[in-house]
């Protein structure tokens, strides 16, 4: 189904204009010129409700993008989908976690094994942790996009929605297959291929697989021009299908990818929220204990284009410092691996039993620096694994006027994931420096707080190196049904219900790297924990825990555990009185679990687990179809009544003014419309538009702000949730003979202004943005070969994703520039 936008009047002369040069050529070749049909709408099968069904007739709010737009869109990650999708946004947090929101329903963590609300599913299979989706997309049949609460027909349960990436399946007695290589700027060489083999008459190989290449940087270091963004990304996938007979079949899917790309640089725009504070007023804080040159370089360097970005050099990043080691290039080094094996037994018409069962498993190694500036301000290497294993068991029974579908669900998943990060020139760390160095300088609180007798030598590198470690392990089981039962012809009632109940444990803390925190930790640290607590501390040992828990004074691993259980459901009406118009109403609650966080933790308090969410989704919503079926309009309106909102926030702290910790916003709502309007008016031209009006706000929540300034949020918006969100697109296919057609392809998509917290700091807004892409081509008859040029942001617009506090500065993240290349394609 093709995507449309809202498109400029010089863009529909652009198109227009492409027509002109074909007009001979049609005028000459018109005996040959196949014969015109009347123009149907396109129509994406789906299976979002777990059968195969028109998109126009399911009562929920589904988007689909069919394998021609994924290709026309150039989609070939997750960040190029959510311009496709309105309402979906794909933000990085500064550890480099993708940060999925659906309808500004999203949680922004920065752990790597944190789940998300919207879920993510490849041929159903679970992808349940964020960083698992970052690969290249490829060799889709589509991608489904439901919005709202999920949890009756999949097996983990969200608030938001989920994604779904359909696969090309393998082809029973047909051999084939296609080749593609895109060449673009940035040095850019891609190469793609796909194989289908049958396996005798019951069986079929499908292999594929997608190779990414970019030898040119495409951020640029503003103070000495060094390049950082060469992509290097190999996926991969093989699918046997066998079906023996008609009441069986078995799906095996093995799929994976690596990375070993550059990691994305940051765009320092300001001093941090503490940071001004204690420069507007020295009695506050630290005072100006920045690093010599940041202020100078923020005044000079502010970034008016995306290729801007502030990093440090592989050797600043890789040498050692006093006891401080390095961390290397800031450089991916990601894999992924997942098999499925799907068995489908149907005794007889009315019956299938289904099983699927999965297995993921995800490694990182990438060094990051998010410091936005030439300084070491923080750069991080993270080293987490993920092993998920999961399995589901369903029944669908197809009687007389009635559906229903009895499953249950089990998976267990075992994390780790520990850090290195490396703060030598941050802000915090110079003023614990200084603090350290005044108090080696009163012969009293010398005496009494530094007991092992560091010298002021020991204290300049200190505390440059840090890390953190954590081990967990979550158990996720439910039982779910859904049924749907013809009332009248026209009346249809479907609903469903999970019950389920979800385990975590946990053991973390922050820790010492070869004892270089020690001459801070066992001093300053110590002073600070007896002016706050009344208390005077027990020294850290050399690479021990560093996380203070003032209820038995001591610095020690934290264990946190959770143990919830929960009820989701979903009840729907849909009233067909014709066989163009649908008209469906829905009351559906969703739960997301709740998650332990794995953060850099000063405090115990910051491993305080953020208990489950539960969001209430009203939904009424028509499916139009109009003049023959040319015309097809869908709007949906939906209320959320949301009750323990997830979120990264602050709490306070003496050493640090405030530190990160997961909290519960006990109560808020969003409200909005989603619409769509598909157009044919001719068979060689297809529009579509979708677009999301939001609505979203805080009831009442008081927490701490950045700087730990306790602050009543309540009113605010949501973070990552525009008002507005566009997208839309032209496509036009035209048979110039009997042997090839032209194509042409224009994608517009607009987001109104949002923010990447609860909006106090006016630093943290994201500006509104309009990006343009555009593809035009031939392509032969029958598919088997094409050229195609293309462009992605064919304006080179500025714009930002996101935006993050790094303990010193605010630093944005930028979208791509302007792309271009050219694609050839062969199959047979």
């Amino acid at each position: 189904m093709r995507r449309t936008a809202l498109v400029s009047s010089t863009a529909w002369m652009a198109i227009g204009a492409a027509f002109l040069p074909l007009q001979a050529a049609q005028a000459q070749d018109e005996a040959a010129r196949p014969t015109r049909a009347e123009p149907s709408m396109p129509e994406i099968i789906v299976t979002a409700q777990r059968k195969s069904e028109s998109i126009y007739e399911v009562p929920l709010a589904v988007q689909a993008l069919g394998q021609d737009t994924l290709e026309d869109l150039r989609i070939d990650d997750v960040n190029a989908l959510a311009t496709a999708v309105p309402g979906l946004s794909v933000a990085p947090a500064y550890s480099g976690v993708p940060i999925f929101t659906l309808r500004g329903i999203g949680f922004n963590t920065v752990n790597i094994t944190a789940t998300s609300t919207v879920g993510i599913y490849q041929d159903e299979l679970a992808y349940p942790y964020p960083s698992m989706a970052g690969g290249p997309i490829f060799d889709l049949e589509r991608v489904e996009v439901l919005k709202g609460p999920q949890g009756t027909l999949y097996g983990r349960n969200t608030t938001a929605g989920l994604i779904d990436f359909i696969t090309a399946k393998p082809l029973l007695g047909k051999t084939s297959g296609r080749v593609q290589t895109e060449f673009g700027n940035y040095q850019t060489y891609n190469l793609e291929g796909m194989l289908n083999l049958p396996l005798g008459d019951i069986a079929a190989l499908r292999v594929s697989g997608r190779w990414e290449n970019s030898d040119k940087g495409w951020q640029v270091d503003q103070l000495r021009g060094d390049r950082l963004g060469e992509k290097d990304r190999l996926a991969g996938r093989a699918s046997l299908l066998i079906e023996p007979g008609d009441d069986f079949s078995a799906f095996l899917s093995v799929s994976g990818w690596r990375d070993r790309s550059d990691t994305q640089a940051g765009q320092a725009i300001s001093l941090n929220l503490t940071n001004r504070l204690s420069l507007a007023a020295p009695s506050f804080g630290p005072g100006d204990a920045n690093v010599p040159g940041l202020l100078d370089y923020l005044d000079t360097y502010q970034p008016t284009k995306a290729s801007q970005a502030g990093f440090n050099t592989t050797q600043q990043l890789s040498q050692t410092l006093g006891l401080a080691p390095g961390i290397g290039a800031p450089k991916a080094d990601s894999d992924f691996i997942s098999a499925q094996l799907r068995l489908t037994w149907s005794p007889n018409d009315r019956l299938s039993f289904i099983s699927i069962s999965g297995y993921n498993d995800f490694s990182r190694n990438d060094v990051v620096d998010f410091s936005g500036a030439p300084y070491e301000i923080i750069a991080t290497r993270y080293d987490a694994g993920i092993k998920s294993f999961q399995q589901e068991f369903r029944a669908e029974i197809d009687g007389d006027g009635f559906d229903l579908t009895l499953g249950g669900y089990y998976a267990h998943d075992k994390m780790h994931e520990s850090t290195v990060f490396l703060i030598g020139e941050n802000s915090s760390v110079r003023y614990l420096r200084l603090a350290t160095l005044g108090l080696m300088a009163d012969p009293v609180a010398n005496a009494i707080f530094n007991t092992s007798g560091y010298t002021p030598a020991d204290v300049v590198n200190a505390f440059r190196a840090g890390g953190g470690g954590a081990r967990s392990k979550s158990e996720t089981m439910s039982a779910f049904m859904n049924g749907e039962v013809e009332l009248t012809s026209q009346l249809t009632m479907s609903g469903g219900m999970r019950v389920g109940i979800d385990k975590t444990e946990l053991n973390g803390c922050s820790i010492d790297v070869n004892g270089n925190y020690l001459p801070i930790v066992n001093t300053a640290a110590r002073a600070i924990i007896f002016q706050t607590y009344g208390v005077i501390a027990p020294e850290v040992v050399k690479n021990g825990c560093t996380t203070y828990d003032p209820v038995t004074n001591t610095d020690h691993e934290v264990y946190s555990r959770l143990n919830e259980s929960n009820f989701s459901g979903r009840l729907a009406l849909q009233y067909e009185p014709n066989a163009d118009t649908l008209l469906f109403a829905s009351v559906a609650r969703g739960i997301k679990s709740g998650n332990i966080p794995i953060v850099p933790a000063n405090r115990a308090v910051q491993f305080t687990p953020a208990t489950q969410e539960k969001l209430t989704a009203y939904e009424i919503g028509a499916r139009l179809g109009f003049w023959g079926h040319r015309a097809q309009v869908n709007v949906t309106g939906f209320y959320y009544d949301y009750t323990d909102k997830q979120f990264s926030s602050y709490v306070p702290d003496p050493t640090f003014g405030a530190l990160q910790r997961l909290v519960n916003i006990p109560k808020s709502r969003a409200w909005g419309i989603d619409g769509e309007i598909v157009l044919q008016p001719i068979n060689e031209l297809t529009l579509t538009w979708n677009a999301t009006y939001l609505d979203t706000k805080v009831k009442n929540y008081t927490g701490a702000n950045a700087a730990g300034i306790p602050t009543d949020f309540s009113g605010a918006n949501f973070s990552f949730a525009p008002k507005f969100s566009t997208s839309g697109t032209a496509l036009v296919v035209v048979p110039v003979s009997t042997k090839f057609d032209f194509r042409a392809s224009l994608n517009a998509s607009y987001q109104s202004r949002t923010h990447s917290d609860f909006g106090e700091d006016p630093f943290f807004a994201i500006k509104d943005y309009f990006l343009l892409n555009g593809s035009i081509g031939v392509q032969s008859a029958d598919g088997n070969w094409g050229l195609s040029l293309w462009a992605r942001n064919l304006t080179n617009t500025y714009y930002w994703t996101s935006v993050v506090d790094n303990q010193n500065l605010n630093v944005r993240f930028a979208g791509m520039p302007r792309t271009y290349g050219l694609t050839l394609s062969y199959g047979f």
